[in-house]
């Protein structure tokens, strides 16, 4: 894939071609088939016919809008009338019920509420896996199987990432050469890796895995974000940006605001949300993590020059560049404290979201005095502590583009 994307970029893919055509063909080489009983028909072939079969649902009515459990399921379709639709074609019963399930083990179709459910000749509800999410910004090529590999793809991503970051972002992570990028062929071969995690599997991901690819992902899409559809200039295009901007992951639609407060926060409600992300039904919410991840907050970069640096993350060293990241921020302006006026200046991060910090005010501080705890800074803020002598003062956030 990259191979073929450089040289198409260079213009040189239309040389090579003709030269490969006019090379004699080496005595080796195996004789191509002559017609279809010796051609080899193997899962591709297969998996091709079947991607044809849904092309010819949408076309035919059988894939429509429905609602489950107040959740709207676009490019869905019960299983009796795929069933009924394909015996129309003049296959048995059996032809139609394998067939079913074989778009259902490709990983091209899936249950709407119950990822471990078959497929059946019932009313059950199914929908084509990706469908439905037009603004997605990895959809577009369809990918091979939902068993994909999420470690395999996380260290795909990572590394194009880590490549593009060391020519496009400063060496200090805070700035982004958003135009640069763009036009970088590398960043093209980033796109046709983020279409594979339309149907990656996140199953047996650790913790760590887990943690560290959601990491990487969501700076990765803020980034895609605004050289797509240019940065946000106002609150509320702020608020869209973060509700719309996504990506399919394993057939689920994710958007910024799902990753960070369905995923890394343990599903907790957002700054400006009214519920949780995931509801119970929510086939995502096995994804979120059991608690949230305070630190993550110091690693999110939402594309403005109030963020923590952009950094990429690996789940074998996640806890301590997770603590870097942590102390790094808090002794580079997030923290402030000032022994005279007994003032603690934070970031509107940890006021954003205290509840991942502490019950109290207290406990929110005794949370970062840990981790800037070897710091002269840390060692006042102790002392205010013990003496319940502080006062918080929270700093104006710089929302300007990181550009």
């Amino acid at each position: 894939y990259y191979d073929l994307i450089d040289l198409e970029t260079s213009g040189q893919l239309d040389g090579v071609i003709e030269k490969v055509k006019n090379m004699p063909t080496p005595a080796s080489a195996p004789k191509p088939p002559v017609s279809d009983s010796e051609l080899d028909v193997g899962a591709s072939l297969d998996r091709i016919k079947l991607e044809q079969v849904l092309v010819e649902m949408g076309n035919q009515g059988v894939l429509s809008t429905n609602r489950k459990f107040l959740t709207t399921h676009y490019s869905s379709f019960y299983g009796n009338d795929l069933v009924a639709w394909l015996k129309g074609f003049l296959l048995s019963y059996e032809e139609a019920l394998k067939m079913g399930g074989d778009l259902l083990k490709e990983g091209l179709i899936v249950h709407a509420t119950d990822p471990n459910h078959p497929f059946a000749d019932s009313t059950q509800l199914y929908k084509v896996v990706g469908a439905g999410y037009p603004s997605a910004l990895n959809t577009g090529l369809t990918q091979p199987s939902s068993e994909v590999s999420a470690v395999k793809i996380g260290e795909n991503l990572r590394k194009c990432m880590t490549s593009l970051y060391a020519k496009h972002i400063s060496e200090d992570g805070n700035k982004v050469n958003y135009e640069g990028l763009k036009s970088d062929v590398e960043f093209a071969k980033y796109v046709m890796i983020a279409q594979m995690l339309q149907r990656v599997s996140l199953k047996n991901l650790t913790k760590a895995e887990r943690i560290a690819m959601f990491i990487n992902i969501y700076n990765a899409l803020i980034i895609h974000g605004i050289v797509n559809k240019g940065a946000p200039k106002n609150l509320l295009k702020r608020l869209q940006f973060f509700k719309n901007v996504s990506y399919v992951i394993a057939g689920h639609n994710y958007s910024l605001n799902d990753i960070e407060n369905g995923v890394l926060r343990g599903n907790r409600k957002g700054v400006v949300n009214l519920c949780k992300p995931f509801s119970p039904k929510d086939q995502r919410l096995q994804t979120a993590l059991d608690a949230p991840e305070p630190r993550i907050h110091f690693a999110l970069n939402c594309g403005s020059k109030g963020c923590p640096p952009i950094r990429v993350y690996t789940a074998d060293k996640l806890d301590s560049q997770l603590d870097r990241a942590t102390k790094s921020f808090l002794t580079t302006g997030g923290c402030i404290v000032d022994r005279e006026t007994h003032s603690v200046s934070l970031s509107p991060i940890l006021k954003w979201f205290k509840v991942d910090f502490g019950k109290t005010d207290g406990e929110m501080l005794q949370w970062v005095c840990k981790h800037i705890s070897q710091t002269d800074e840390g060692k006042v803020l102790q002392e205010l502590i013990d003496t319940d002598s502080f006062k918080i003062v929270w700093l104006d956030y710089d929302w300007s583009t990181n550009h």
